[in-house]
């Protein structure tokens, strides 16, 4: 059982020493109000006997700069991720582990969607594809903040970083701010941006204006179409995976291994086969294989991830006039197109496009409205 010891400072003040000696572990803090100890040891007391390690006073006085040092010195973090802990160092580095608590990272979250992006420091000239930073808002040049989206990269980087740091020096990983303050979402509202009639010629002229890759970009827009897979897929796509029966059509697809999909550390997530519609047919058989290299080569080799493509797309946009569209509504096209003219089902569909849940696919559902009525009426 805890004991508890008042203690009486210099200036008269009153304070409440809380000392838990449990199974061979022993921890101590003080606090001004005795409730106080007397949570906080009740809490250690728990964590003992569920046979969780206990937080060292030790490492809960480390700063949160200290904690990113060590997670960038492990060797386990990406350049993308080595960027955003850079940021939060210098937003909050100098916070305490101890001193993080739901209050103080709601604080965070909130002047973080309300902050100016910043403009990089050696930056000479303004982007022609990126405003400068800036939008128009009622007639008025302000700069742009950041998006639900970018803060939650920050987000899943600062709890990635101390859960790790937890597990290196075994104590119990704090996730109580997390669990209080859900993550931002990653987009407030599906995106429901289609191709307009003479967009995608637009979009393959356009390509034609580019320095390099010319053809195979115009490839990559179109498989993103007729595959409806997302770009990373694509990219990462070998030869091997491209199953085509040129004798029997209707059996060739490609294979999607679970470790090239985003949702592949999600529970339900598999390999799953995307079959080819005429179309897609038709471009693997004259256009890709043509060029065809050693299986476990690429497919699409020239652009490094889906990020490097999405600049180059747009490019592509700013050159056929397109506006607001996204590599990733090509993907959307094309799923749209499978719900307006074929009878697949929702879960036929989901099969192909890797959608975990159905619920995503709801939104597709008024494409073909007429499309219930004829399923009642062929039954009679």
């Amino acid at each position: 059982m805890a004991a508890f010891l008042r203690r009486v400072g210099r200036s008269g003040q009153i304070s409440w020493q809380a000392k838990v000696r449990l199974n061979g572990v022993y921890r101590s803090k003080t606090f001004v109000k005795k409730s106080d100890a007397a949570a906080w040891a009740t809490s250690v007391e728990n964590t003992i006997n569920e046979g969780k390690p206990v937080q060292q006073r030790k490492q809960l006085q480390k700063t949160l700069a200290d904690i990113f040092d060590d997670y960038l010195d492990s060797g386990l973090v990406t350049d993308k991720k080595e960027r955003l802990l850079r940021r939060l160092a210098v937003e909050i580095g100098a916070l305490k582990l101890e001193d993080l608590n739901t209050k103080r990272l709601a604080l965070y979250l909130q002047l973080k969607s309300e902050q100016a992006i910043p403009v990089q420091a050696r930056k000479k000239v303004e982007h022609p594809l990126y405003e400068g930073g800036k939008k128009i808002v009622g007639g008025e040049v302000v700069a742009k903040t950041y998006k639900p989206a970018s803060i939650r990269h920050y987000y899943y980087a600062l709890r990635t970083a101390l859960l790790w740091h937890a597990k290196v020096n075994d104590y119990h990983f704090n996730d109580k701010p997390f669990r209080d303050n859900p993550p931002p979402p990653a987009w407030k509202e599906p995106r429901e941006r289609r191709l307009e009639d003479g967009e995608l010629e637009r979009l393959l002229n356009a390509c034609d204006k580019m320095y390099v890759n010319q053809q195979h970009l115009k490839d990559i827009i179109e498989f993103q179409i007729y595959s409806c897979m997302r770009a990373g897929e694509t990219l990462m796509m070998r030869w091997k995976d491209l199953i085509f029966d040129e004798k029997k059509p209707t059996s060739s697809y490609i294979y999607v291994p679970k470790e090239h999909q985003k949702i592949r550390n999600k529970r339900g997530a598999e390999d799953r086969e995307v079959s080819m519609r005429r179309e897609l047919f038709a471009l693997v058989k004259d256009r890709l294989l043509p060029r065809k290299a050693e299986p476990e080569d690429r497919v699409f080799p020239f652009w490094s991830d889906s990020n490097v493509l999405g600049h180059r797309f747009k490019v592509i946009c700013k050159n056929a006039k397109s506006v607001d569209l996204k590599i990733h509504d090509l993907r959307h096209e094309g799923i749209s197109w499978l719900f307006e003219n074929t009878n697949l089902t929702d879960i036929q569909i989901s099969k192909m496009t890797g959608h975990l849940e159905l619920d995503t696919l709801k939104r597709y559902a008024k494409l073909r409205p007429s499309s219930i009525g004829e399923r009642l009426w062929a039954q009679t």
